[in-house]
């Protein structure tokens, strides 16, 4: 049966397009990148015979998983009729406001993305959380990790983000919000005010541009180890932490979407799982979304000895921030005992460095890049 994850161009983001099963295919599309993904996600629409979703996970707010999805989520080829559930933590969730807090008195959801995200699937009336009864997309702090069998048989096990990650990010939605320009400035939450500013906002309209490549750059066998052995930094952006990641099981194949999660807390909920499932030694997957497209901040040591995996999928151009980190991918090659394959959806100056073939024969691993512009699948 299918089970397939096509990393479509989404720049430095993530625009996953997930397809699985068998007559019906059912379809999962995680985040959708820039502007340039949010072009990539329609034409693919427009190349598909009654394309639904059963699922549209927005995993947090930073521009390069949001940006391209406030215009779809106005794009006529898709609409409320064609995803059954969106899982979206706003601004009504961040301060533990349930599904219809904006009726009563209390209206307190970051930043304007995130704002304008939340207008539309109110304006629209999307389905919105419904798995969780509208409230936030959360781990308690005790108990089993929540469960969900969609149609079709795809099991997800959520990891993250947890209270206290939800909690930092509410105070950085509201200084984002308070440090908008005089005129654009409303109160967070208030979806109408987001409404007409959008009205405005070309920039997030359904509308769309192109893509790019690179070269590549050289490393020595020998550096690769010492790499591998830069002491950890963790990432403490307040955006990352929100992000919603977890496990995907289907027909006896596990793929973790790590969105990009911060690397102590995952771990966390990794340990939790294999307690719940009174499982010991590794978690066994058969693919790795690297967490912040490869980011040394996010992928940590701890991290990836927890996994008995393979495949690791990286989703960037490298632009703005360079990723993915020669660090986090030198761990990964050097931390698997067993040959590993690297997945990229951009050649990029970042992901060719790999394409070396001394660089594979010492460390053992495969490297695989896209062949055109559409991005790279990925046949799990």
């Amino acid at each position: 049966m299918t089970f397939t994850i096509d990393m479509l161009p989404a720049n430095e983001g993530d625009a996953l397009w997930i397809e699985y099963g068998s007559d019906p295919v059912r379809r999962i599309l995680i985040d959708c990148g820039r502007k340039t993904a949010y072009r990539a996600v329609a034409d693919r629409l427009d190349r598909t015979d009654d394309a639904r979703f059963e699922l549209f996970v927005l995993s947090h707010v930073d521009a390069d998983h949001i940006a391209g999805a406030v215009p779809l989520l106005q794009d006529a080829r898709f609409g409320p009729d064609k995803v059954g559930d969106i899982w979206f933590n706003g601004w009504r969730h961040l301060n533990g406001q349930h599904k219809d807090a904006e009726e009563g008195e209390v209206r307190i959801l970051g930043a304007r993305q995130g704002e304008f995200f939340a207008a539309v699937l109110r304006d629209r009336e999307y389905p919105w959380n419904e798995a969780f009864d509208g409230h936030p997309v959360i781990l308690n702090d005790t108990g089993d990790l929540p469960s969900f069998t969609m149609e079709g048989g795809m099991v997800l096990t959520l990891l993250g983000p947890t209270k206290d990650k939800l909690d930092d990010m509410r105070d950085r939605w509201r200084d984002d919000l308070e440090g908008m320009d005089d005129d654009e400035e409303f109160d967070p939450g208030d979806w109408e005010a987001a409404l007409r500013l959008l009205e405005d906002d070309r920039a997030h309209a359904a509308d769309i541009p192109v893509l790019g490549g690179a070269p590549k750059g050289q490393l020595s066998v020998d550096e690769v180890f010492d790499l591998a052995e830069e002491p950890f930094d963790p990432d403490h952006s307040e955006p990352n932490g929100s992000s919603i990641s977890f496990l995907a099981e289907f027909g006896g194949k596990s793929v973790l979407f790590a969105a990009d999660a911060h690397s102590p807390q995952l771990a966390r909920s990794i340990r939790r799982l294999m307690e719940q499932r009174g499982q010991g030694g590794k978690l066994k997957i058969d693919a790795f979304k690297m967490s912040h497209h490869g980011s040394a901040r996010n992928n940590s040591h701890e991290l990836l000895k927890m996994f008995d995996c393979r495949r690791f999928l990286v989703s960037t151009n490298g632009s703005r921030h360079h990723h993915p980190d020669p660090a986090a991918i030198a761990r990964v090659v050097t931390l698997n005992s067993e040959p590993v394959e690297l997945h990229f959806n951009y050649r990029s100056d970042e992901s060719a460095l790999w394409d070396d073939n001394a660089l594979k024969d010492a460390h053992g691993f495969e490297t695989f890049y896209p062949t055109g512009v559409n991005g790279l699948r990925v046949q799990i």
